[in-house]
């Protein structure tokens, strides 16, 4: 037996075998062995501390339950699923012979559908248009150096790991078993840090991401898995009614017994042409604002109460704006000790996202500040209506930055104000920065939504929309502005046999929701 000690503060430095024999009234020979199975910021309390849940086991535990010190109790069968101590893995049945299925796209959601496909036996063939990480991420820095064009088929957004690659990596989530626990514990396989399973605000860092993914990409094929890069799934093939394989752009065709098209948010033209082979679709409200960034310091400042932040780390945030009426808004992605960068897939349109790498030490701190944009707004009810109002706004960004991938910027407390800035500050964002008031680049109902959000968040963190403060916009691609409608085995309810999964088909908005989408659809698949 063991016991589970939760809700215990912790410190690296010290001895923490005293430190538990302190906390269950013992003496330290008596604790024979303990293992930290959650980790969390505790930010209620100033100064802020760690606070640990502990498997424990100790020389007499009838005598330390006899005591009744809160939170200590024995460890049950269901803590071995919720803390991630079991694997937690689905086991995918052993199968041969019903055909080969396609996975189209390499994010999260395509890796994870294909992983499980390929360890049922199933041999998938996994196509990704764009490149393989290495190539990608010369690529990408080619590109914000001067020294290349923006490649539409490799970027920021498009290529092996999806648009994860390039981003701060959150993995949070409160669970670690089920087919979570499968995700969790596959990534450290590949390479992430173990405490990704004790973690409670968890992040693996751009840096972190990029090596998962080549250990990932070889086990696919030492699987059976074929995996083609460079390679543009153009059109569905399409049999009564059902989807029986894929056309790709250099006019190859290839069968399959399912597809799953895990494309990510902004293939815009795969969007289309699944709507054009016959997968029901329809448009979709989507969060749209700006990328605010600050000195990390004014955070921890705001957060910690210091900026003398000890053992802990660069401090983050998540706020919320939801009133009864008017707009409701809140921050996403945020990315501390990180940087603002240009994530855009096509020429001639400005979009920013956040980034960081593992160690978060860079000097800046950035989030999405975003409001919620209904259908309504996009001024028509058609599938690509979402899409198009995008772009509207991201053709004006380029246009407002001078016909350059410099980012409309702009102080906010001249946002707030109504007036251009007449000068602007250092920023991350590695393209540069143009002067512009940003209510012209938005629509106005967004303009006034987002300063409003922004002056309540300003009572939360001081400084928050203080002279520090810089807007880079715009952050459209939050999400995707489409949903594919799906059976609940997740399969088209219009054509059989095809699987939308992941943010590009509606159904996800982070690295861990999108590849336990893409699992999902693999486990309906596999049977």
């Amino acid at each position: 037996m063991a016991l589970l000690v939760a809700d215990l503060k912790w410190a690296e430095e010290g001895d923490p075998v005293a430190r538990i024999a302190r906390h269950l009234k013992i003496g330290v020979g008596a604790v024979l062995a303990f293992e930290v199975v959650k980790k969390s910021l505790d930010a209620r309390h100033r100064p802020p501390s760690w606070r640990v849940v502990l498997r424990l086991e100790v020389a007499d535990e009838a005598g330390v339950l006899r005591r009744r010190i809160p939170s200590v109790r024995l460890w049950s069968p269901r803590d071995e699923g919720r803390y991630g101590r079991e694997d937690g893995l689905v086991r995918p049945p052993a199968r041969s012979g019903s055909g080969r299925p396609i996975v189209v796209g390499m994010g999260p959601a395509g890796m994870f559908a294909a992983l499980y496909l390929a360890e049922a036996g199933l041999h998938p063939l996994v196509l990704e248009r764009g490149a393989p990480v290495d190539t990608r991420v010369a690529s990408v820095n080619a590109w914000w150096r001067g020294k290349a064009p923006l490649d539409a088929e490799d970027n920021l957004v498009i290529g092996e790991g999806g648009a994860g690659t390039f981003s701060d990596g959150k993995v949070y989530t409160r669970r670690r078993d089920g087919q979570l626990g499968y995700i969790f514990r596959r990534l450290v396989e590949f390479g992430a840090d173990p405490e990704l399973l004790q973690d409670s605000l968890a992040h693996l860092g751009t840096d972190k991401i990029r090596a998962i993914l080549p250990p990932f990409r070889e086990r696919l094929r030492a699987l059976g898995a074929e995996v083609r890069f460079h390679a543009r799934v153009v059109d569905l093939k399409v049999e009564q009614g059902r989807c029986t394989g894929v056309v790709l752009d250099d006019g190859t065709e290839e069968s399959a017994s399912a597809v799953v098209v895990a494309a990510g948010h902004s293939a815009r033209d795969t969007v289309k042409m699944l709507i054009e082979a016959g997968a029901a679709a329809e448009p979709r409200g989507i969060a749209v604002g700006a990328r605010i960034e600050h000195p990390q310091a004014l955070i921890d400042r705001g957060r910690y109460r210091t900026e003398d932040r000890g053992d802990l780390p660069p401090a983050t945030y998540r706020l919320t704006h939801h009133p009864a009426t008017g707009p409701r808004g809140h921050t996403f992605c945020m990315c501390p000790g990180g940087m603002v960068v240009p994530a855009s897939n096509h020429p001639g349109r400005v979009v920013v996202n956040g980034m960081s790498f593992a160690a978060r030490r860079a000097y800046w701190a950035n989030s999405a500040v975003i409001v919620d944009v209904p259908v309504s707004a996009y001024g028509a009810t058609d599938p690509m209506a979402g899409f198009r109002w995008q772009d509207a706004i991201e053709v004006r960004a380029f246009e407002l930055g001078g016909g350059t991938w410099a980012a409309p910027a702009q102080r906010v407390p001249d946002f707030l104000a109504g007036r251009r800035s007449d000068d602007l500050p250092r920023t991350s964002f590695p393209m540069g920065i143009a002067a512009v008031d940003l209510h012209q680049l938005f629509p106005p109902f967004l303009g006034q939504a987002l300063a409003e959000v922004i002056r309540v968040f300003d009572r939360q963190i001081p400084g928050f929309a203080g002279p520090d403060a810089l807007l880079l916009a715009p952050e459209t691609r939050t999400t995707s502005p489409v949903v594919f409608t799906r059976t609940s085995g997740q399969e088209s309810t219009t054509l059989r046999g095809l699987f939308p999964a992941g943010e590009g088909a509606g159904y996800a908005g982070g690295i861990i929701s999108s590849a336990l989408d893409g699992l999902r659809a693999a486990i309906s698949i596999a049977g």
